[in-house]
């Protein structure tokens, strides 16, 4: 799928950094971008890591920083070797901005994309880290994020003499790993929070996040009745329903969980089997797209 993470990713990056973190509430995931490409995993105690827009991230900057250095392979030289950095859903908002017109000029865009975030953020848009991406027709795709909410997830891999010249949020990353045709719903679940991306042909229309309550039984009610109001949403634009829903990061009961929701919801629903759905579209990106994408 020629996304918005490849996008941007072919953009700024030539080549590809040597490592991927995928950083969850409760783990961080690390692969080699280039074959061979096997994804090591170490969990991280409860508390450790709080995701969230608007308060520090990183409740124990040591127990991190330990869990950083034990997943980095040593170097062999002085050399700072780079990394691609996968955010956790809630340390990073998502909009997806419709404009009539959108302006050539780099300042006048980013001005244009804080004026109209202004007052739908719950931290200074003056002060925060902004990326966007134009898609075909008239919306426009922004990323953002406090900065030190970012500066504080990378400072332990620059300690680790590794420099993440590209930083991402798992949903953008899962984007990778989507048809590239038809009308569809991705559901996104990470550290407590659900994330629903509306696709159509390659293009995203909307993206919303969710803070899920912690019960499982609470949780998936949650989930159903969230994935029901995007989708009279996206019937209300459109005037049809999407084809299908694609769970990511749903765990161990992802298929029962689709079998709950496919009847709930009257529609397919498919389930990407990658335990770090976010690194696993990372690397498909960066590997040239070589990974079968979900039906």
């Amino acid at each position: 799928m020629n996304s918005l993470f490849t996008r941007l990713q072919k953009l700024l990056e030539d080549p590809p950094p040597e490592f991927a973190f995928e950083i969850g509430a409760d783990r961080i995931a690390m692969s080699r971008t280039r074959p061979p490409a096997a994804a090591r995993e170490i969990p991280l105690t409860p508390g450790v890591l709080v995701p969230s827009p608007v308060k520090d991230n990183v409740a124990d900057p040591a127990a991190f920083a330990h869990a950083v250095s034990s997943l980095v392979p040593p170097a062999s030289g002085r050399r700072k070797r780079g990394a691609a950095l996968i955010l956790p859903s809630n340390a990073v908002r998502l909009a997806v901005l419709d404009f009539e017109t959108f302006p050539g000029k780099e300042e006048e865009r980013l001005q244009l994309v804080r004026f109209r975030l202004r007052r739908t953020l719950p931290f200074d848009v003056d002060s925060a880290a902004i990326s966007y991406q134009v898609q075909t027709g008239s919306k426009v795709v922004v990323a953002v994020a406090p900065a030190e909410v970012i500066t504080h997830y990378e400072a332990p891999f620059r300690a680790a003499n590794l420099e993440p010249g590209f930083v991402t949020c798992s949903p953008l990353a899962v984007l990778e790993l989507l048809p590239a045709t038809g009308s569809l719903l991705a559901a996104h679940l990470d550290s407590g929070t659900l994330t629903v991306l509306a696709v159509n042909n390659g293009v995203l229309s909307l993206a919303r996040s969710l803070e899920l309550a912690p019960d499982p039984d609470g949780m998936l009610a949650e989930i159903s009745a969230d994935l029901y109001t995007t989708l009279i949403y996206m019937e209300d634009q459109t005037g049809s329903r999407p084809g299908q829903i694609i769970l990511a990061g749903f765990g161990p009961d992802a298929e029962a969980t689709a079998d709950r929701l496919a009847a709930e919801l009257e529609l397919p629903v498919h389930v990407l089997p990658d335990e770090n759905p976010g690194l696993a579209g990372y690397l498909a990106s960066v590997q040239g797209g070589t990974r079968e994408k979900a039906a």
